[in-house]
């Protein structure tokens, strides 16, 4: 995929270096958004993040997969916690998932609901099981993790 920037140099890729955890790693500039829709408005999006880098399916999708993969949605808190993966709420659980996920400075943004990348991702609670739609993809996490993305960026 090309870009122009500022209107002189185009390219195909950016490759960045981030910093996390003091460990150096190489990241892709393909720009995503994640958006959580609420328990109740499958609409309109309670939550919506722009992620600079590794936005592709196998970057930002799977690591949502996965993370979803741990979540469990409740309506009302006995014993439960944050760390055993509970969450009251896509409310609750959208708050987490920008808890989790902004590690460092950039690279990780709110965003406006109508804000639209190369990747778009949308996650909401359907009888009570999560569901990840992205490009012509939607189905679980667990389906989500062994979906193959066509080529079709040439």
């Amino acid at each position: 995929m090309k870009y122009l920037l500022l209107g002189i140099v185009e390219y195909q890729e950016v490759c960045n270096f981030v910093k996390t955890n003091n460990q150096k790693k190489e990241i892709m500039g393909t720009r995503s958004t994640v958006k959580f829709y609420s328990d109740y408005d499958q609409k309109t999006p309670i939550l919506s993040v722009y992620q600079q880098f590794d936005g592709y399916i196998s970057g930002v999708g799977h690591t949502l997969a996965r993370w979803l993969q741990g979540k469990t949605i409740i309506n009302g808190i006995q014993s439960q916690t944050m760390e055993d993966g509970f969450a009251n709420g896509m409310g609750c659980l959208s708050a987490q998932y920008v808890r989790d996920q902004k590690e460092a400075i950039g690279g990780f943004y709110l965003t406006t609901p109508d804000d639209k990348q190369e990747y778009n991702y949308e996650v909401r609670l359907i009888d009570g099981r999560f569901e990840i739609t992205v490009d012509e993809f939607k189905g679980t996490p667990e389906e989500l993790l062994t979906y193959e993305e066509s080529d079709e960026d040439e």
